[in-house]
């Protein structure tokens, strides 16, 4: 029998008890998380405000749904402490001179796959064809460009165009683009109505999706709070995968998918999400090899520390007796 999730109210209830008879409650730290949307990725972030990680570990998390760009924007302003996220926008972000750094990540296994039109069986197929990204430079082309010179073709072969989440299916469904390059649910939807699976990107790119991001002042002046908002999501993360019956029922509710789609995604996520939170120097180095196949700071030669800190996230690791 699957384990289930505690429920918010029970997990903060429980807590004040246990917190009241060791002679006070732990004091709520206030900060605040910008995030994209609604994705597969943000589901600890949601998840541990949710089931009252957050506040187990002394967190008053406002999530505040933003673009990327403003996110940035925010975070350097010192609107934001944090940002959930680590991808080529942020890293680039960094390069581009933001004092930033990658604390903590989702995974290192991306589950995006390039999806075409039925009659398509092949990616040679697709040069000279318009295919679908979330965002020019952003997680998914970085990716399509890394997995297509993997395989041997040249990116420049095939036209790349951004669009929104919500414009991928349709678009595709119209046939005013040939394919699209999604992850869970979206994935399985497509395929349920018979388009073709081309490319699996994650099977042939190591890259973080999803994490955390901070400003290295951040890091300086209040490791501890980040260390507890590091633990807080890496726990939020471990009870997704190991609680399928909520989890499933969590997915379904946020990502508006039917149970079926629900559990597969669940599935693929809690293979691809296992680990410990912590940034490897292979992901951000393909991170910044994504960034610079597209021209970008292409001369500059990047060291791991610039644009990473994994101190905070393995000490996380090591609390919750994580061995990688």
């Amino acid at each position: 029998m699957q384990p289930k999730f505690l429920t918010a109210a029970f997990f903060v209830g429980a807590f004040w008890l246990v917190s009241n008879a060791s002679g006070g409650l732990l004091a709520q730290e206030k900060v605040r998380i910008g995030y994209i949307g609604l994705s597969l990725s943000s589901m600890p972030l949601l998840a541990a405000r949710d089931l009252g990680l957050f506040a187990k570990n002394g967190i008053q998390a406002e999530l505040l749904m933003l673009t990327f760009q403003l996110s940035s924007v925010a975070l350097n302003a010192g609107d934001l402490e944090y940002v959930a996220g680590v991808g080529p926008g942020s890293v680039g972000a960094t390069l581009g001179g933001s004092s930033s750094r990658a604390v903590w990540i989702v995974a290192n296994r991306l589950i995006y796959n390039v999806i075409a039109q039925p009659e398509v069986k092949t990616l040679q197929e697709l040069r000279g064809k318009r295919i679908g990204v979330s965002g020019l430079g952003a997680t998914t082309h970085t990716a399509f460009t890394m997995a297509v010179e993997k395989a041997g073709a040249n990116p420049k072969d095939f036209i790349v165009v951004g669009l929104g989440p919500q414009q991928q299916q349709r678009a595709l469904e119209s046939k005013s683009i040939e394919a699209v390059i999604v992850d869970p649910p979206v994935l399985f939807v497509l395929l349920k109505k018979g388009f073709s699976k081309v490319l699996d990107i994650g099977a042939a790119v190591e890259m973080p999706v999803g994490g955390l991001t901070t400003l290295i002042k951040t890091l300086g002046a209040r490791p501890d709070q980040v260390r507890r908002v590091i633990r807080a999501l890496q726990e939020a993360k471990e009870a997704l995968i190991a609680s399928k019956e909520r989890s499933v029922d969590l997915i379904a509710k946020t990502m508006k998918m039917d149970q079926e789609t629900a559990t597969k995604t669940h599935e693929m996520m809690a293979l691809a999400w296992a680990g410990s939170g912590v940034p490897t120097r292979t992901g951000m180095e393909n991170i910044v090899k994504g960034i610079q196949s597209q021209g970008r700071f292409a001369d500059r030669k990047v060291a791991f520390e610039e644009i990473a800190d994994p101190r905070l996230a393995l000490q996380v690791a090591r609390e919750l007796a994580h061995k990688d």
